[in-house]
């Protein structure tokens, strides 16, 4: 698989977003399903070429099962029939600043302690030495961006993580984040995860300061959700149902090499768990798409989803 440059590595061209196997009920959670769907799907991935893993500790089926996704990565890599430099050429990603706790209670912590407490757990959950790439998941709306930004540079200050990104930061709140800790080029911010698909297009901003700055922009669900597919199978949304058929293959790999030609800073983590599924996923990056075909796909989408509420309230800023 071709690579992309991920702050100083190269990583495969699409990455294996590894959420869906963790949630209640899903494959993982079901010890016969763990090792006859959820690790087969991601060793295809592997497989396939794929050198990037993207977790978060509270993927999980309950409050007090956290970390069972980075536990499921990290059994996935051990179980791999790879070679040592293969595995040594993986990066996996992780996240912290979400709590749960008992009653399913989530909220929100960007405090120091709590960040310390979580990254050295997500490091014992995933067996290494530090995280490669340590993401702010959420912004904690009692604490100023500016403290939660340098809590995460902290963290990279003593050795607990090897790189810094970010997810659900607005374009304003990422050129702060950029002011304090640099880019890529300065051993900084590297890369953003936030919403993007054909579904959801409110960050072109955001994009904008990834592809002047280097830093990678990894979209959440780049697909939209499990259930919008079907809008777009049936063509209900876009014109990806027509020209997927023109080329055959799947609407799901249409999307994924719609979203590598939309951009050169994207790189998509899609998170499917067949096998099967994963393989057709991941053979987007052979897909080449000419400039007008992208524009045809870009052009046929209806007005984006109004812009998420989900991340909100946002913090203060220091001093205002």
């Amino acid at each position: 698989m071709r690579t992309h440059r991920l702050g100083p590595w190269q990583v495969s061209a699409i990455g294996l977003g590894c959420m869906n196997v963790s949630w209640k009920g899903r494959a993982a959670t079901d010890p016969e399903r763990r090792y006859s769907h959820a690790i087969p799907g991601m060793h295809a991935a592997l497989d396939a070429g794929v050198t990037f893993l993207d977790t978060a500790n509270i993927y999980a089926p309950f409050w007090d099962t956290i970390g069972h996704n980075e536990l499921v990565v990290k059994e996935a890599i051990d179980m791999w029939d790879g070679t040592k430099e293969q595995k040594d050429n993986l990066v996996v990603a992780t996240k912290g600043g979400i709590t749960r706790s008992e009653g399913e209670k989530w909220g929100r912590d960007g405090s120091l302690d709590h960040l310390l407490s979580a990254v050295e757990k997500s490091i014992a959950n995933l067996g290494v030495e530090s995280i490669q790439l340590y993401q702010h998941h959420r912004q904690d709306p009692t604490i100023e961006l500016e403290t939660q930004i340098e809590n995460f540079g902290e963290l990279k200050k003593r050795g607990l993580i090897q790189q810094i990104g970010l997810s659900n930061y607005s374009a304003e709140q990422l050129e702060v984040a950029i002011d304090i800790l640099g880019g890529p080029d300065d051993g900084g911010v590297i890369s953003i995860q936030n919403e993007f698909s054909p579904f959801y297009r409110n960050d072109l901003n955001v994009l904008d300061i990834c592809e002047r700055t280097g830093i990678a922009f990894l979209p959440w669900s780049p697909l939209g959700g499990k259930q919008r597919i079907p809008e777009l199978e049936s063509g209900e949304f876009g014109g990806y149902a027509e020209m997927a058929a023109e080329k055959g293959i799947s609407v799901q790999r249409l999307v994924i090499a719609w979203l590598m030609h939309y951009s050169p800073a994207i790189i998509p983590i899609p998170g499917p768990t067949r096998p099967e599924s994963v393989r057709d996923t991941m053979s987007a990056a052979d897909v080449t798409l000419t400039a007008d075909e992208v524009d045809h796909l870009t052009q046929s989408l209806p007005e984006s989803l109004p812009k998420s509420d989900e991340l909100l309230p946002f913090p203060p800023r220091r001093g205002a």
